[in-house]
């Protein structure tokens, strides 16, 4: 297996082979769907990650699948395979991480079988194939994980789905700065739409909860720029020290002008 491919995935996705360095929990991810592990999994949880609410612990759990989500889309743009995302696959992670000598909590997918599953040949079956493992994904992956959180937690399944649309943007985003390719980049940007466009249904919703329009606001420092707002709020302002985002949806516009001119008459100080 190329263990570029596999460090990246690592690094980027949160697809990995390996047994986590200093490894605080893990657990069959078939386990998010029994409903008494999954409680007690969000009460050790909230707690590590300075929830003052449970449902802090929620909505981070939620973001736990941004990884794998992006992931998939940049296998199957850029290899025209994909990895066997399936929670009878996977094992949850957790573990202590650093970034510039700050502690926190992460966690990262382990594989038990890597063997990436190629396209079929015939080029007129791959669109089949790759709507397939994009519905198959979103439908038996990540929505019985969130039907179980929304069950025994405290916030509507419509939250934790719209945990996602902001990192399904930027992780656009991202890939096509990073990727040179113009064939692999047309495959992006493919199969992006391919995942706003699933049916509702497949969510368990009445329409696609990552289809959204977002609102903009200018730059906290680039007068010329504009950037997104959050679909939804991640919550940050109900764990310990923390505060409503920049872009958060909930923040008055009047906050808003007030934290982009505090930033920029630091920068001019």
């Amino acid at each position: 297996m190329n263990e570029a491919l596999l460090a990246m995935l690592e690094n980027s996705y949160d697809l990995t082979v390996n047994k986590r360095e200093n490894l605080v929990f893990s657990c069959p991810a078939i386990d998010l769907l029994n409903e008494d592990k999954l409680k007690q999994l969000l009460e050790f949880y909230t707690p590590l990650v300075k929830g003052m609410d449970p449902s802090v612990g929620e909505v981070y759990m939620a973001g736990w699948f941004r990884g794998p989500m992006l992931g998939l889309i940049y296998t199957l743009s850029a290899l025209k395979q994909a990895p066997d995302l399936s929670l009878n696959n996977l094992t949850i992670q957790l573990y202590k991480a650093e970034y510039n000598n700050h502690e926190y909590y992460a966690v990262s997918f382990h594989l038990h079988n890597f063997e990436l599953l190629a396209a079929p040949l015939p080029v007129e079956e791959q669109a089949i194939w790759v709507k397939d493992k994009f519905s198959s994904f979103f439908e038996h992956t990540i929505r019985p994980v969130f039907e179980t959180i929304a069950k025994v937690g405290t916030l509507q399944v419509g939250m934790l789905w719209s945990q996602l649309p902001t990192s399904l943007a930027y992780g656009y985003d991202r890939m096509m700065d990073a990727e040179e390719d113009e064939q692999v980049k047309h495959s992006i940007t493919s199969n992006f739409d391919l995942v706003k466009s699933l049916d509702g249904v497949i969510f368990g919703r009445s329409k696609n909860p990552l289809d959204v329009k977002f609102r903009m606001t200018e730059s906290m420092g680039d007068k010329e720029k504009q950037v997104r707002l959050k679909s939804a709020c991640c919550l940050y302002y109900l764990v310990d020290g923390g505060y409503y985002c920049f872009t958060c949806p909930r923040l008055k516009e009047s906050a808003r002008v007030e934290q982009r001119e505090a930033y920029r008459s630091k920068q001019q100080a």
